[in-house]
């Protein structure tokens, strides 16, 4: 039976600022089986070196979910990163309407349940470091933002030569799990060497001085990891 994908697309308001601020706006979807997902990598590596998309303004990650609770069935995610709100000006045009386009579009009919999509904007982000291949998330319930803000930024100067990997803090916009106001994200090389810098942190001390501080303004709701398949722009 065709699955259709359906894509909530939140009209905001945005201040002068927002000129210089990023956004960030992510499809979480299903995929049954490992030969569809690898026909839709397959498909979205074709339709990104089409010429119809030499100018796409945005930078595109596709990540394979590793680890996730029952309650999110999630396999995949898709992630559209933008330098500011100009860049988002042509969202919900959908695919180009060339071959390629028409391949993924009815690939993801065909294959993929769209589970929800949310949009975000980074707080703490080097975008240099997309590339990493390991990202462990954490969605936050943050009641007090300054002190969330300042433990966060104390902790990443704490752990700067003891975690080979990058820690980030993003702000949920629309479409997030309910009481879910930030994300928090710790990303690495790979499986191996997050785990060996969450040991190095842990040991350090570091690790139970933020949680004792960050507990106090912010609460844990969920927590997923994925793997990152492909790096588009």
């Amino acid at each position: 039976m065709k699955k259709y994908i359906y894509v909530i697309i939140a009209l905001i308001s945005f201040s002068i600022s927002a000129q210089d601020k990023g956004y960030w706006i992510c499809w979480n979807f299903t995929v049954d089986s490992q030969t569809e997902a690898e026909e839709l990598v397959l498909a979205l590596d074709d339709l990104m070196e089409s010429e119809a998309m030499s100018q796409f303004p945005l930078v595109i990650t596709l990540g394979e979910i590793m680890f996730r609770n029952s309650n999110a069935p999630t396999t995949h995610q898709l992630c559209f990163i933008g330098p500011n709100a100009d860049s988002f000006a042509m969202w919900g045009s959908g695919p180009p309407t060339t071959a390629e386009g028409k391949l993924v579009n009815k690939i993801f009919q065909d294959y993929a349940v769209m589970e929800s999509s949310n949009m975000g904007s980074p707080l703490i982000f080097d975008p240099t470091k997309l590339g990493y291949e390991y990202a462990s998330v954490w969605s936050i319930d943050v009641s007090n933002i300054p002190a969330y803000a300042r433990s966060v930024q104390e902790f990443i100067s704490e752990t700067k030569d003891s975690f080979d990997g990058v820690f980030e803090l993003h702000e949920s916009i629309s479409g997030g799990e309910d009481y879910v106001s930030h994300y928090f994200v710790a990303r690495s090389n790979n499986l191996t060497d997050w785990l060996k810098g969450r040991e190095a942190v842990f040991n350090s001390g570091a690790a139970l001085k933020f949680i004792n501080s960050s507990q106090k303004s912010a609460t844990t709701i969920n927590n997923f990891a994925a793997r990152l398949l492909r790096i588009y722009n």
